[in-house]
């Protein structure tokens, strides 16, 4: 449920790209214009390769050293500066928390779930001892479905996948922030895990107050979590609307192709493939950047770049044809 309609994430004109040896940039998120409101649930959708985590990594700050960045981001208001660290120290675990793609990598597999915990707290600048850590963390760790007793002492390679994905989950929302960037929480877990999961996150969205961003190449997952969908292709958000509308009335050729590929229950129907593969960064194509894969091209497709425009209510679309 939306509470408010200010914008609690916005991007205006948002670009990211990375240097490399000779001081070339490669962009791979390309004038990006997001609004997010508090208590949503929105969901960055495309293939591997879009710069979906870019994106993400962008509004938790936590993009490498050698990324250059051009725009704005502003979280609760307040403009974020790549180049002072203060900003996002304000907002990094305290306004804005992350969920990993896979937290068997993202855990510090030295130290226990415990230890792990007090990092945390001691981050965010709570003083605790061992036993304030353990009751605080342990209401987390219930809230997520994780017993305490069991999971406190134990390292993470001693937890199933996931355990893992609950414990970064417990931590993602222990410091209280009430935006949190889940960047593919599903993907290394199987079909049954995968929807606890997202059960889970609903839950915790819905009892914490929390604005949702997730991040995925998975439609189903999309529509069964998200209110909007902001559909990501070379960098670009070529498509965004409400979920359902989506779903009943894609206009993006992208957007048709990617829904395609989507099995559905109790329907037998052959799923397709998109053709080819998307640009890697520094070739893309001139005009549309889709053109090149696009059935339904025309000759203006390969000269002019579509901009993402209103074509009715909450529904954009970057498309000559619409």
């Amino acid at each position: 449920m939306v509470l408010n309609s200010e914008p609690v994430v916005e991007t205006r004109d948002l670009s990211i790209g990375y240097l490399d040896e000779y001081d070339r940039v490669w962009w791979v998120v390309i004038g990006v214009n997001l609004r997010i409101n508090e208590g949503e649930t929105y969901c960055i959708v495309g293939e591997s390769g879009c710069g979906k985590s870019t994106l993400g990594n962008a509004l938790i700050g936590i993009l490498p050293p050698y990324a250059e960045t051009r725009g704005i981001i502003r979280i609760m208001g307040e403009e974020i500066v790549r180049d002072d660290k203060h900003c996002y120290w304000k907002s990094r675990g305290r306004i804005v928390s992350y969920i990993p793609q896979n937290p068997g990598k993202a855990l510090h597999p030295f130290m226990t779930i415990h230890v792990q915990f007090k990092h945390l707290y001691r981050a965010r600048g709570l003083r605790l001892d061992d036993r304030g850590v353990a009751e605080k963390a342990s209401r987390i760790l219930e809230l997520v479905g994780l017993d305490p007793d069991e999971v406190l002492d134990s390292y993470p390679h001693e937890l199933s996948g996931g355990m893992q994905q609950r414990a970064a989950i417990a931590m993602a929302v222990s410091t209280g922030a009430k935006i949190i960037v889940a960047d593919e929480p599903t993907s290394s877990l199987d079909a049954n895990l995968r929807l606890q999961i997202l059960k889970l996150l609903r839950k915790i969205k819905e009892e914490l107050g929390i604005t949702l961003i997730m991040i995925t190449h998975d439609l189903v997952q999309a529509s069964k979590n998200c209110e909007r969908i902001g559909v990501m292709y070379a960098g670009r958000i070529v498509e965004e609307a409400p979920v359902k509308e989506i779903f009943r009335n894609p206009q993006h050729p992208y957007t048709q192709l990617l829904l395609e590929t989507v099995p559905v229950l109790g329907v037998v129907k052959e799923l397709k493939t998109i053709p080819g593969e998307p640009p890697r960064p520094g070739e893309y194509p001139p005009g549309c950047p889709f053109h090149p894969r696009c059935p339904f091209r025309i000759d203006k497709c390969s000269r002019e770049e579509p901009v993402l425009r209103k074509i009715n209510g909450k529904h954009y679309v970057s498309c000559w044809l619409r």
